[in-house]
């Protein structure tokens, strides 16, 4: 029964200890590990290792196998040196510990390098090893017994009293534990080894006390490691160790109970060495059986690779990132997320593709951080900044296929897995190594990696924590839209708020402006009647008398705000109100020093409109137009009339400053104004009188070059659309 124990317990020590030593030499804790931690695990790791290897040959009697054990004799030695040395050396620099600074890295200093003086009897060891009796260790090494008790029991009785000094002078509880506990291993485990050395050999109990001086290695190890990091490090090497070290223990069962007897009896007839036949049996069967050749290349690929614990450092701030980082903008944010995933996942390029918000119009977007493909299968031309994905090329329809199989799976997939084969060419044409889901409420999307620029593959788990960031990142942008159609509703239910308080003032306003309009409009019909029909001045009181009649109308417009006009059932020609608007502005615009440029090309033009409700549109616009480019250098403003496909067109255009890319989606809102001392009103009622009347208006601007506002009108003929 120990036999069968021995093996699985050695070997499941090893496991442990290399998963250890390899967690200890990645490039995240390698700056914190001081040396003689990795020397103390590594001899423990040499120490059970060569001890497995024997325990695995020690029915084998062909020559490879002798060879083998006698390799493994030297590994064995070497842990055993190794390990006193180690020990001493943390022992005395811990001498000085102070519980603030931990276990920390000490500068190096190349005294300490005496306390390895001992490894130099590892040639001498190893001549005795090949030049003794096979299989036996304690009789191969037989001269240096005695020399190496005293050594180990000199090294430990030291550090043992270093760590009690320690532990009765720290005031930490959990370092003052860590310390006596360590004093108190140390004790045990030399007792132990004098006990199995000097009493057990050759007696009944010497199997149990071999065990359990094999094992002794393993505990300080294991306590050095978990009190350097404490409960960062050890939960992961206690998860990763018991589900390999099972898998080596259910495998080592196994071949001790069905393969050993199978080849001993092989042996017997064929007399061949069934031990390579063995390992190239097994590694065949992982190779053709995908899931233990996938798992077999990620733990390697964990264990191994420096860039694992990068990945998912790398993980976990963007997902943190993620969650802090407010949302300027869809596009602003697309941009940022795209960049950070290429550079913290060293990839060659990435690409975001999202259906927009509106359900009526789901055109793809996309976000594109590094070179993309070449033609022609680019993925997206434009700018990288929320391009528009031409639907058209055979790379977008791989998109849009690619796109649409993603939000049915919601699952990431990789390219050359069985999974992805409906995709395989899809992902082969885009070049795409991974696409990611990115599938929340509103959002219908995708995120796709190119190659690593390490030529690696990302392994199933980090994958897996992308996709969760991925997920979060989508939240943020459905949050975001959200939060806009909330501020909107916000702004509209304001907006709505002033112009109820401005219907209950514009009565009062429309009683107090009325009487001195009356007066005015009364006293100019007089003169009027006073003068001769042939006077000058005559066309001027008429434009007085015209204009008072418009104002009293917008004042009767006012008491009506709150609800829509009634659209007079009337035809106008819009180039007469323009070309008599211009007649009153051109003393304004004389003032200003702007020059006008008028090109009425519409004169026979009708619209079903009143003149008032032109007056109102295209007075607000021209005034705007010149108040705009009053400070520029050569001031002008340019108005220009044509008709098109049943259409009025007016074109009023300005040189002057511009405006603000923020303000110009809203500009036709009420209260929106850059003037110290406008109203906000001008532009909104100019929208307002064009919506009533079935018509467009549009603007373009560019700061420096000034603005363009198109009016467009539907024709009427005698008084009908």
């Amino acid at each position: 029964m120990i036999e069968r124990i021995e093996p699985l317990l050695v070997g499941f020590a090893g496991l442990f200890e290399i998963v250890l030593l390899l967690l200890l030499m990645q490039p995240i804790n390698r700056t914190q590990v001081a040396p003689w931690l990795k020397w103390l695990v590594g001899g423990a790791f040499l120490y059970h290792f060569g001890y497995f290897i024997r325990v695995l040959l020690q029915s084998e009697d062909n020559s490879s196998a002798v060879a083998m054990d006698k390799v493994a004799m030297g590994l064995l030695c070497a842990g055993l040196l190794l390990m006193p040395s180690a020990m001493l050396h943390a022992a005395l620099r811990l001498r000085n510990f102070n519980s603030d600074e931990g276990l920390r890295r000490d500068k190096p200093d190349w005294k300490y390098c005496l306390l390895y003086a001992p490894l130099a009897v590892l040639g001498y060891a190893a001549w005795l090893i090949f030049n003794g009796p096979a299989g036996n260790f304690i009789a191969s090494i037989q001269p240096l017994t005695i020399v190496y008790l005293g050594w180990l029991t000199l090294a430990n009785v030291i550090s043992a009293v270093v760590f009690v000094r320690v532990g009765l002078r720290v005031s930490d509880p959990i370092a003052k534990k860590f310390f006596l506990l360590m004093s108190g291993l140390l004790v045990l485990l030399t007792l132990g080894v004098a006990v199995y050395a000097v009493g057990s050999i050759g007696t009944r109990w010497e199997p149990v006390c071999r065990i359990a001086v094999s094992m002794s290695p393993l505990i300080p190890a294991v306590v050095f490691v978990w009190f350097t990091f404490k409960s960062r490090l050890l939960p992961v090497v206690f998860e990763q160790s018991i589900i390999y070290g099972g898998i080596v223990l259910v495998v080592l069962l196994l071949h001790r109970l069905i393969v050993t007897p199978i080849m001993i009896s092989m042996r017997e007839r064929f007399d061949v060495d069934f031990i390579i036949i063995e390992v190239l049996v097994v590694t065949s069967i992982v190779w053709w059986i995908r899931p233990l050749r996938r798992r077999a290349s990620e733990s390697l690929r964990f264990l191994l690779s420096p860039n694992a614990f990068h990945v998912r450092d790398s993980t976990r701030s963007l997902a943190l990132e993620v969650a802090q980082r407010p949302v300027v903008s869809i596009d602003v944010h697309c941009d940022w997320f795209v960049h950070q995933l290429r550079e913290r996942f060293e990839l060659s390029w990435v690409s975001i593709i999202h259906r927009s918000f509106d359900p009526n119009n789901r055109e793809l977007h996309q976000y594109v951080a590094g070179p993309t493909n070449p033609e022609p299968i680019t993925l997206a031309t434009g700018s990288p900044r929320n391009p528009n994905v031409n639907e058209n090329s055979s790379s977008n329809r791989s998109l849009t296929a690619l796109l649409d199989h993603l939000k049915s799976t919601r699952k990431s997939m990789e390219r050359g897995e069985e999974e992805t084969l409906a995709m395989s060419s899809e992902m082969e044409l885009l070049r795409c190594d991974v696409a990611f889901s990115m599938q929340y409420k509103l959002i219908d999307g995708m995120v796709l990696f190119g190659s690593r620029r390490r030529f690696d593959r990302l392994a199933d788990e980090q994958i897996k924590s992308l996709s969760v960031v991925i997920d979060q990142f989508a939240a943020t942008l459905q949050n975001y839209h959200d939060e806009e159609l909330r501020r909107h509703a916000e702004r509209r239910s304001l907006q709505q708020e002033k112009l109820s308080t401005l219907g209950l003032i514009s009565g009062s306003l429309a009683h107090e402006l009325r009487n001195p309009l009356s007066s005015i409009r009364t006293i100019a019909s007089l003169v009027s009647e006073d003068l001769a029909s042939e006077n000058p001045n005559q066309h001027d009181l008429r434009l007085i008398v015209s204009e008072v009649d418009r104002l009293t109308k917008t004042l009767q417009r006012m008491l009506e705000f709150a609800k829509p006009a009634e659209i007079e059932n009337v035809v106008t020609e819009p180039d007469r109100v323009i070309s008599r608007l211009l007649s009153i502005m051109d003393y304004y615009a004389k003032e200003l020093r702007i020059k006008l440029d008028v090109r009425l090309n519409a004169l026979q033009a009708k619209v079903v409109a009143s003149d008032s409700a032109m007056n109102e549109i295209f007075m607000n616009l021209i005034k705007n137009a010149m108040e705009a480019a009053k400070d520029c250098r050569e001031a002008r403003v340019q108005v220009e009339s044509e008709t098109t496909d049943l259409i009025y067109r007016v074109t009023i255009a300005d040189n002057g400053t511009g405006i603000l890319p923020d303000r110009l989606a809203n500009i036709f809102l009420p209260f929106e104004t850059s003037k110290p001392t406008g109203t906000g009103l001008g532009l909104y009622i100019v929208s307002e009188r064009v919506r009533e009347l079935h018509g467009t208006i549009q603007v373009t601007s560019e700061m420096g070059s000034g603005s363009i506002f198109v009016v467009e009108l539907p024709l009427g003929e005698s008084g009908t659309l």
